[in-house]
């Protein structure tokens, strides 16, 4: 569990630091952030990177940053930021594919990195680390009565 806890850490520490880089270059620069040319955005409801830039420095930048924090600290909700970052993800660069019509390396490999995200709310040993639903308290004795 470990190994999978510092694996976990590791990705959004990546995703974050990328994200945030990615989407400071777009917000400084929306007509070219890092040489992408805005034709690339064509067929889509943007005209510049500046909207896809915040959402990327907001949401994957500041969200994998949380989650490297929370997974520090062993925060009890964790595994649900997780697993929302993924499918989070796993949208973003289907949509991204889809508009800019093109698929390149990072594509794949981001859309697998959001994959295993998403993909560990369903291992029962990551997932034992999310609280107790309210019924499996009562029905363990764990609540306390007043």
């Amino acid at each position: 569990m470990k190994v999978l806890r510092i694996l976990v850490l590791v990705v959004h520490l990546i995703v974050g630091i990328g994200a945030l880089a990615g989407g400071l270059a777009c917000i400084l620069d929306p007509i070219e952030p890092l040489g992408s040319p805005a034709s690339l955005l064509d067929g889509s409801p943007f005209s510049t990177y500046l909207i896809p830039g915040l959402v990327l420095f907001t949401l994957f930048g500041i969200g994998n940053i949380v989650g490297a924090v929370m997974t520090i600290l062993r925060y009890r909700w964790h595994s649900y930021l997780l697993g929302l970052l993924g499918v989070a993800m796993v949208i973003w660069i289907t949509v991204q594919v889809l508009v800019i019509g093109t698929v390149v390396f990072l594509h794949v490999l981001f859309f697998c990195i959001g994959l295993f995200q998403a993909a560990l709310l369903i291992v029962p040993e990551y997932r034992l680390q999310m609280p107790l639903r309210l019924t499996e308290r009562v029905h363990r004795g764990v609540m306390k009565h007043r």
